[in-house]
């Protein structure tokens, strides 16, 4: 029993060490996204679903993260998926559907502003 105890605790604490160096921020050279560089997205859910968020940019789909239903996220993207055709498109987890901004033009340093409608088609994007 104190074996199992033991495989516990250093599970437990290799754990917290892993989902600490996770959420570290390091520099930009280490894969992270500088401020200078960035795209920021605000998410906001006013569907009762949970949305699976992704950006779209050159035909290439990277997942941003998940939104729950009522609520709201926030995202950084790095400039390189910017551009005049960067789209963040939200789809429901257990529906059907997507809501997306359609074709937007950033720079780095805005926020796009995506508010997803209780009716997916009726979704709108701001872009400050």
């Amino acid at each position: 029993m104190r074996g199992m105890r033991l495989v516990i605790g250093l599970f437990a604490a290799g754990t917290a060490l892993t989902t600490a160096t996770a959420c570290s921020h390091t520099d930009e050279a280490a894969g992270d996204v500088s401020p200078s560089n960035a795209v920021f997205v605000k998410v906001s859910n006013n569907n009762y679903l949970d949305m699976d968020v992704f950006a779209v940019s050159r035909g290439v789909s990277t997942r941003l993260g998940m939104v729950t239903g009522n609520g709201s996220g926030s995202f950084v993207i790095d400039r390189s998926l910017g551009g005049s055709d960067v789209r963040i498109v939200a789809n429901p987890i257990g529906g059907s559907g997507r809501a997306t901004t359609g074709s937007l033009a950033v720079a780095p340093g805005q926020t796009i502003d995506f508010r997803i409608a209780p009716a997916l088609g009726n979704s709108s994007v701001i872009i400050r």
